[in-house]
């Protein structure tokens, strides 16, 4: 996967995570502020939430559903451009690019914006290990030596 590749699916999940939560959030509050009432708590507590069971009510459960999904694949799409670019840069001479990846996506599983740092630095300034790579040519056992062409007479 070339580094191009993974810039587009990384910045593609993470509009997908900010349109989502755009959506979701705003049907979650609709659906707070318009979609039942609030009846003081019978632990005398606080207020309990009672939804009002319509159309109105349902729409904003289907709207929650539909933009936490997409966070979901925004989420799995920055996972695999994550992997994407730890598979990019192993194979290079330097391996400085694949363990700040590494070290940051597992320090970014418990704060995000470690993750998120590290994802960008890796989209500005990152190599693309695909163009680096040298065609591997198979290897010639030495019991085999020079082949012979079969056009030629051995006679």
């Amino acid at each position: 996967m070339t580094k191009a590749a993974i810039s587009k699916i990384w910045i593609a999940g993470l509009i997908a995570i900010v349109a989502g939560l755009i959506v979701g959030g705003v049907s979650l509050g609709l659906m707070l502020a318009n979609g039942g009432s609030y009846v003081p708590a019978a632990s005398g507590n606080g207020y309990d939430f009672i939804p009002r069971l319509d159309g109105y009510f349902w729409t904003t459960v289907s709207f929650m559903i539909g933009g936490f999904t997409v966070v979901a694949a925004g989420g799995i799409a920055q996972l695999v451009a994550w992997i994407g670019a730890l598979v990019n840069t192993y194979p290079l001479a330097d391996r400085t690019w694949f363990i700040v990846l590494l070290a940051g996506g597992l320090v970014g599983l418990a704060f995000g914006l470690v993750q998120f740092a590290v994802m960008i630095a890796y989209i500005i300034a990152g190599p693309d290990g695909a163009h680096d790579r040298q065609p591997q040519l198979p290897m010639q056992s030495p019991s085999q030596g020079p082949r012979s062409s079969s056009l030629a007479p051995t006679g």
